[in-house]
């Protein structure tokens, strides 16, 4: 059966609301915490990303305690690199700022719930976001977007397979439908992939793990206020 219907995927974090900000924070705090211990902080930052990185890639997704063992891990990395003792105390502090990234309260980008208003009076709109489960779960629930949406899928990554998934779950055809996120390698080269439409949005803060070449195609604005205009021309 030919499937007919066209909707609309959203990203979440840094799409329609902030993320990345946090953990920008932290890693300002982690580095001037590693300067007073006498360690290189600009440095310690290059290496606190590659442990991260490790441990996404380690793990199969963005699971929650990825971020603090990376902090840990590079405190105890240059404790044994400059030769000095770890002090359980640090190491506590590092892990703890870790977990503050997900304390924060949601903060919601402008012009995010006037777009979902828009758009969810035209066609379906579905939301899918890497993280923990948990944790994702109750970000959505405080941010009040949840009512927006068809379905939530909470996953650990985000491939052309998940999103042309999606879209077999709701009788949707990508052909017909949207990709709208900030990440090049999570949300648009994978909808490209799967046939989809998509639409870029500019996020000041994007780690660069989700930075890459983009493979095909695609609309890019500076503001997720321009999205709706660009799917209700394409409808």
């Amino acid at each position: 059966m030919k499937l007919k219907t066209g909707g609309a995927i959203f990203d979440f974090d840094d799409t329609l609301v902030e993320a990345t900000i946090y953990y920008d924070k932290a890693k300002e705090q982690f580095a001037a915490k590693m300067s007073e211990l006498g360690f290189p902080a600009e440095e310690s930052l290059q290496v606190l990303n590659r442990f991260d990185i490790n441990n996404v890639l380690k793990c199969g997704g963005f699971h929650k305690h990825c971020f603090p063992n990376a902090l840990v891990e590079t405190y105890e990395y240059y404790t044994k690199l400059y030769n000095t003792d770890l002090c359980p105390k640090t190491r506590k502090w590092m892990e703890d700022l870790g977990w503050w990234v997900f304390e924060q309260p949601v903060e919601v980008i402008d012009g995010a719930r006037e777009t979902l208003e828009v758009l969810n009076r035209e066609i379906p709109l579905f939301l899918a976001t890497k993280g923990d489960e948990e944790i994702q779960a109750k970000r959505l629930a405080e941010s009040g977007l949840r009512e927006y949406f068809r379905a939530v899928y909470i996953v650990p990554d985000k491939t052309h397979q998940e999103y042309l998934g999606i879209a077999v779950k709701n009788q949707m055809d990508p052909e017909r439908s949207w990709i709208i996120g900030n990440s090049m390698k999570g949300d648009i080269n994978p909808g490209i992939k799967g046939g989809f439409n998509c639409i870029h949005v500019f996020h000041h803060n994007t780690w660069d793990f989700e930075e890459e070449e983009p493979e095909g195609e695609y609309f890019s604005v500076n503001s997720v206020r321009d999205v709706a205009e660009i799917i209700l021309k394409g409808l």
